[in-house]
């Protein structure tokens, strides 16, 4: 059993020395697969419970487990690795992981494929509403959270931060902590400030608010321009009002695609069955959190630049998910 791949486990009856497992088989296997998410507290790792449990109560014979990680770059790695069978990632990670390219450059190609896009992650700057950071400009000399190591979110800081021609432990002293982290030690007086690249709203603000006002730092047009040239993925994004307690008016940000991927060798039929059963439960994910409200057919492939998993790609196609033939067209050059 040992050699077995990590996710398919079968409760043998009997033993016999010349029995072959085949590893995907069987009907008669249970499937264990992990999700790969980030940090306790982030929505990302409260997006993959929600999954879990949806596909744990409707999938015969799967175990779907939502695996606290270091974040969206560490997830594709553990893919690459065999470690995870699936993850949340950023459509930029999900299409260097299947290029073999950017971070993942050393990884096999063509194994890590598109799955489901959820929702935008839109670039939080964040601040006390007395705080004397009012503007970008302010952030220089202050100490700044940037999200912890094997996260997208630290590396999207890190690339924002050069825009501004900030540079680490020179203009400003950087804490690379999870999120939770930063929202208190900002409460407690411990940072200045801290940026996220995170799905709105992310859970450890919105605890925040309940105990400090906060101000979020819009992201001017001149700065998105020069950052949007030098890093062409990212688009503009607005923070809606009112998400977060004191922050009534939009705020001007900018994101990234944000979704799941899926390793190619899961078996068609399991992951056909697993999308149909997300699909069909969307309305209780949204009581998990409410960005499953806004997936639909119209935008579940948002963002994505990798191929679809064929067992996924077979739902939608039944589902009439819109522009799905446009989507295989440009994604198999």
């Amino acid at each position: 059993m040992k050699n077995t791949p990590r996710f398919i486990r079968k409760t043998m009856m009997a033993v016999a020395a010349t029995l072959v497992i085949a590893p995907f088989a069987a009907q008669a296997a249970d499937v264990d697969i992990s999700i790969g998410s980030c940090p306790v507290g982030c929505t990302a790792y409260t997006w993959s419970a929600g999954i879990a449990d949806v596909i744990n109560r409707n999938v015969k014979g799967v175990r779907m487990t939502a695996e606290e990680t270091k974040g969206y770059v560490a997830n594709i790695k553990l893919l690459q690795k065999g470690e995870l069978e699936a993850s949340m990632a950023t459509s930029l990670s999900a299409y260097e992981a299947y290029a073999g390219t950017g971070n993942f450059k050393d990884g096999e190609k063509g194994q890590i494929m598109s799955w489901m896009a959820i929702t935008p992650v839109a670039m939080h700057v964040i601040t006390l509403a007395d705080s004397p950071v009012k503007s970008l400009a302010d952030l220089k000399g202050k100490r700044i959270g940037m999200g912890q190591p094997g996260g997208t979110s630290m590396l999207d800081a890190d690339a924002f931060m050069e825009t501004l021609g900030l540079k680490a432990d020179t203009d400003f002293k950087p804490f690379r902590v999870k999120l939770a982290n930063m929202a208190s030690m900002l409460a407690d007086g411990n940072l200045d400030a801290f940026l996220w690249n995170g799905s709105v709203p992310l859970p450890p603000v919105t605890k925040l608010t309940a105990q400090r006002d906060i101000r979020l730092i819009a992201i001017p047009d001149d700065v998105f321009k020069t950052h949007n040239a030098a890093f062409p993925p990212y688009f503009r994004l607005d923070i809606p009002g009112k998400i977060y307690k004191g922050a009534d008016e939009a705020t001007a940000s900018f994101g990234l695609a944000n979704g799941m991927v899926i390793q190619k060798k899961i078996p068609d039929e399991l992951v056909y069955n697993m999308t149909k059963a997300i699909f069909e439960n969307l309305d209780k994910l949204k009581g998990v959190h409410p960005a499953f409200g806004k997936v639909n057919k119209d935008n579940v492939l948002n963002g994505f630049g990798a191929p679809v998993h064929p067992g996924a790609l077979k739902y939608y196609r039944e589902i009439g998910v819109t522009g799905i033939e446009e989507f295989v067209k440009r994604t198999s050059k």
